[in-house]
């Protein structure tokens, strides 16, 4: 990985306008945030809204999430569906779900 790649990463994670913040097991993390998608799946029992959305954050992190946690955003609890390095290591992108979305609901 380059240097002038981790100074970039760096200096994006140092950046207050870009960072928000949410929580894990009792613990605070900084990310940047996607959009959140609402979406609408049709059940047996009628119509059901969702959410999903990423929160890339810097390596390292005091615990890797993992797929089914709990994790609060905006006073709302989530779950974690998926977790992704990038290819240089640098950071991890958190897809996350409704709560009621996914195994483990």
């Amino acid at each position: 990985m380059s240097i002038a790649f981790e100074q970039m990463m760096d200096n994006i994670f140092k950046n207050m306008d870009f960072l928000e913040t949410f929580t894990i097991d009792g613990m605070i993390y900084k990310c940047i945030s996607s959009a959140i998608t609402d979406g609408i799946s049709f059940t047996n029992v009628g119509v059901e809204e969702e959410e999903s959305f990423t929160l890339d954050v810097k390596l390292p992190v005091y615990h890797m999430p993992v797929k089914g946690q709990k994790l609060i955003y905006h006073d709302k609890t989530y779950k974690v569906n998926d977790v992704q390095t990038d290819s240089a290591g640098t950071s991890i992108k958190i897809h996350v779900i409704d709560l009621s979305k996914g195994i483990g609901k």
